[in-house]
C-alpha cells in the first residue's frame, strides 16, 4: 500500500485529512513517526502555493518515493490589500490567535467593505516527483465582534457567504462541508481516487 506523508504533525490536521481521503488505498502518516530527528522549514516565500511547496519538498527530499502532502492556508481581507494573507498565524504575534484577532479587529475599525475569503492550498508530490497543487476557497466577510466558542484562528469573525453564523459556531460536520479546506480535500480525494486507480 502506498504511503501518504503529511509534512504537518498537526493532530486536528492529521485527522481531519485521514477522515477526507477515508476509503483510499493510502496508509496515511505524519512525518514525525518516519524521521528520525524534526524538519524545521522557514516559509519565507510570498505565496502559500510558495511556502507549501517548500514544506513539501524539503519532506520529499528526506522521505522519498511516497506521496507527499504540504499545506498553507491564508486569510485575505481585499480592503487591508490581502493581509493578513501568508502571515495568518502570525498577524498580531506568533501562533497567537487572540492576538491575531484583536489586530485584525482593530485594522478594520470603520472599514465599510468587511469581504474576505480563506484560501487553502495543497501541494502534493507523488512517489515519481510530479508536483500538483490543489486550492479551495471560501468566500465571506468579517464580522464585527467575535462569535461563537469553537475558537480556531479566526474562525469566531468569519461568516461564509450564506450562512447566519460563523465558522467557530457551527459543527466540525458542517464546516467542513463549506470551507476552504473541505473544499481543497475534495478535489485531492478526487485526484488520489483518479491516480490510485490507474496503478
Amino acid at each position: 500500500m502506498e504511503k501518504l506523508i503529511l509534512s504537518t504533525d498537526n493532530t486536528h490536521k492529521v485527522i481531519e485529512i485521514k477522515e477526507a481521503l477515508k476509503g483510499l488505498p493510502l496508509l496515511i502518516q505524519g512525518k514525525s513517526s518516519l524521521l528520525q530527528e524534526p524538519l524545521e522549514v522557514e516559509e519565507n516565500l510570498d505565496t502559500l502555493e510558495g511556502n507549501a511547496g517548500l514544506k513539501a519538498r524539503a519532506l520529499a527530499e528526506k522521505l522519498p518515493g511516497h506521496y507527499i502532502l504540504a499545506d498553507d492556508t491564508g486569510l485575505f481581507v481585499p480592503s487591508l490589500n490581502g493581509e493578513p494573507g501568508v502571515h495568518s498565524a502570525r498577524y498580531g504575534g506568533d501562533h497567537d490567535d487572540r492576538k491575531n484577532n484583536l489586530k485584525l479587529l482593530e485594522k478594520l475599525k470603520g472599514q465599510e467593505d468587511r469581504s474576505a475569503y480563506f484560501k487553502t492550498v495543497l501541494f502534493l508530490i507523488d512517489p515519481s516527483g510530479k508536483e500538483v497543487i490543489l486550492e479551495g476557497i471560501c468566500p465571506g466577510k468579517i464580522l464585527k465582534d467575535f462569535q461563537g466558542q469553537e475558537a480556531f484562528g479566526y474562525d469566531p469573525l468569519f461568516l461564509p457567504d450564506n450562512f447566519q453564523k460563523s465558522f467557530a459556531q457551527m459543527t466540525t460536520e458542517e464546516k467542513n462541508a463549506i470551507s476552504h479546506r473541505g473544499r481543497a480535500l475534495a478535489k485531492l480525494r478526487d485526484y488520489l481516487e483518479e491516480t490510485l486507480g490507474e496503478n
